[in-house]
């Protein structure tokens, strides 16, 4: 009897032991800065993106290479009209720059792989997009953009750095594709890090 106990003693040890080594870095939490870049204009430039990208996101790690990510964030960009030519009156003119900010909530799935000293990862996924034009001057009042809340889609690629056992800093080159009215496209270029456990 006391043989079984002993046995049974080293085995909940052992167990007790290897579980959180067998729990470990199977959930994780990041956040991260950034830019973005309004591609869907007619006038879009590499070197327009705009500092004002906010994200943080939750996963868990389905299996050795794959993640599922639940993600959240925001950013600012400008109204589609901010820019173009109109007719006044007076003759022409152009609109100012017309704030906007964007907040998403996704879930998608990366997939990674590891390169000798960091981990690169493809993603994509899906979420809902919430479009919110900020105030204008009651002249542009009919140019503004549509206050809604769309499907969209977005995909990317990332990197890794592993800088301990739970912490990495993380480099993410995301493409939203939104269906708002008009059709929107953005870039955005982050740096963050993630915390597993």
């Amino acid at each position: 009897m006391r043989r079984h106990a002993i046995v049974l003693g080293i085995a909940f040890a052992v167990l007790a032991a290897g579980a959180p080594r067998a729990l470990a870095q199977q959930f994780g939490v990041g956040g991260s800065i950034g830019w973005t870049n309004d591609v869907g204009r007619e006038d879009a430039q590499f070197d327009s993106f705009k500092f004002g990208h906010y994200s943080g996101w939750f996963e868990y790690k389905m299996e050795d290479s794959v993640l599922l990510r639940l993600s959240g964030g925001t950013f600012k960009t400008k109204q589609t009209a901010s820019g173009s030519i109109i007719e006044t009156p007076t003759g022409s003119a152009t609109v100012p720059e017309l704030d906007e900010r964007v907040n998403y909530g996704m879930v998608g799935v990366s997939y990674r792989f590891w390169e000798g000293f960091f981990t690169s990862g493809l993603f994509g996924g899906i979420g809902g997009y919430g479009i919110h034009p900020g105030d204008v001057d009651p002249q542009y009042a009919s140019l503004t953009d549509r206050r809604e809340t769309v499907f969209g889609w977005h995909a990317g690629t990332e990197g890794e750095f592993t800088v301990t056992r739970n912490l990495g800093i993380d480099l993410r080159l995301t493409y939203h594709n939104i269906s708002a009215h008009p059709h929107r496209q953005f870039v955005a270029a982050d740096m963050g890090a993630t915390f597993r456990f």
